[in-house]
């Protein structure tokens, strides 16, 4: 049996992390064009729902598939097609902001929401999948923790920058329909160049496999351990707390803050998202040094009473409480991933990934936003009340995380194995 040729993993870092920053860009824009779509013409707060719920149902569907596909070769292609889709895609909300309203407006948002969600679903699942077999473990966490921190970066540019196109194209109707729609054409545009740049950085990564001992075939039923299944039970519950949240977030900023549609809701999320930046390297260190379910279930500890201290404070002090909620609670990516690999052997990565991101984040995605209307129904001053019960819904999560199973797989030792070339096992990674 051949060995694999070596990687460049700090290409490998560098093409993915861009990646992230595209993803989570777009991902954690739609809270904010949602919010954009029910302030344009009085529509009812339902849209919010309906976005949110198509966009993470679509997604959590096509992340176990997608995660199973791609542990049987071709990861940076998968990638590179997914963050293209996203962008692409993301432009069919034009049509949400010019349509009339009604019936007509409900089917184009959820349409799109679709399939944003399809274009989204091959990230995190993939992208892990590849900084791990990249990385030496004593090395893959802090390097899912930069990945992830660009993925901060992403979510915190994308909302004052598609304001800033808005205006730098129409200064004197910049929250108009044209002048947004100009504004998602541009932002569309740099998501394909950036998708294109992966396709030509990733061209050909794939992880080979010795299929001689069923190797493919066994990957999908290896990845759902019990392990894995308790694990995306608890994401679940995490997901549920935090997107609950964000997802509304901007509502809460424009209507019960009354800071209105504008520069000051893009800047006030971009602080939000700029806690995740440091909070990826930081919880993707401690995975490598620390019990990575204490790790977890500190960080949804962090992130709900963060969210208790904003309802209750004003001022500064609320902009520090909502950074640290994106501190805290956008750290899933280097915690979370770290952990679900240490339940199944390697030859099922990606596909306990998918599981785990796709049943546990994206599951709990639906159901987040969808338990908050619930909570306020057309009344959004009750949102207050919604984020207090969300945080007690993550509080609960989080006391629970620490007392999962201790995994019986351990990522280095996986990796040990198959870098002598163990017959049956993954020949490691190849460009």
């Amino acid at each position: 049996m051949q060995s694999a040729p070596p990687v460049n993993k700090w290409r490998v870092l560098v093409f993915t992390s861009l990646g992230h920053l595209i993803n989570d860009g777009w991902v954690m824009f739609i809270p904010t064009i949602a919010d954009i779509i029910v302030n344009a013409d009085h529509t009812p707060l339902f849209v919010v729902t309906l976005i949110s719920v198509s966009f993470y149902s679509s997604s959590a569907l096509l992340n176990f598939v997608i995660g199973h596909a791609a542990d049987r070769g071709s990861q940076g292609d998968i990638l590179a097609r997914g963050i293209g889709l996203l962008s692409l895609t993301s432009l069919g909300f034009i049509l949400a902001l010019a349509s009339p309203g009604g019936s007509l407006l409900y089917f184009v948002v959820a349409a799109v929401s679709v399939l944003v969600g399809l274009g989204s679903a091959s990230y995190h699942p993939v992208a892990a999948v590849i900084i791990q077999t990249s990385f030496d473990p004593g090395e893959s966490g802090r390097a899912m923790g930069i990945n992830g921190a660009f993925g901060g970066v992403g979510s915190a540019i994308f909302p004052p920058l598609f304001f800033a196109m808005a205006f730098l194209f129409y200064p004197g109707d910049s929250g108009g329909t044209v002048a947004l729609a100009v504004a998602l054409l541009v932002m569309s545009a740099i998501g394909v160049v950036g998708a294109v740049s992966i396709w030509r950085g990733l061209r050909g990564y794939t992880i080979h496999r010795n299929a001689a001992r069923g190797a493919r075939s066994s990957g999908m039923r290896e990845a759902l351990t019990r392990g894995i299944v308790v694990l995306t039970v608890i994401t679940a519950v995490r997901s549920i707390a935090n997107t609950g949240v964000s997802v509304w977030l901007p509502i809460y900023i424009t209507s019960v803050r009354g800071e209105g549609v504008g520069p000051i809701l893009g800047f006030t999320l971009a602080a939000t998202y700029l806690g995740a930046i440091p909070g990826q390297i930081f919880f993707g260190t401690l995975v490598e040094r620390l019990d990575k379910r204490a790790v977890l279930g500190a960080s949804s500890a962090g992130a709900a009473l963060a969210v208790l201290g904003y309802v209750y404070s004003g001022g500064y002090l609320a902009l520090v409480f909502i950074s640290l909620f994106g501190f805290f609670s956008y750290s899933s990516f280097p915690t979370l991933l770290s952990l679900a690999a240490d339940y199944v052997p390697r030859s099922s990565w990606s596909a306990a990934n998918g599981f785990v991101w796709g049943f546990g984040i994206m599951g709990g995605n639906v159901l987040g936003p969808a338990l908050t209307e619930f909570v306020i129904g057309e009344d959004y001053t009750r949102l207050g009340l919604a984020f207090v019960l969300l945080s007690v819904v993550g509080l609960v999560g989080a006391a629970v995380t620490p007392l999962m199973t201790k995994p019986t797989h351990s990522m280095g030792v996986e990796r040990r194995t198959t870098e002598v070339g163990k017959e049956g096992e993954e020949e490691g990674p190849r460009t």
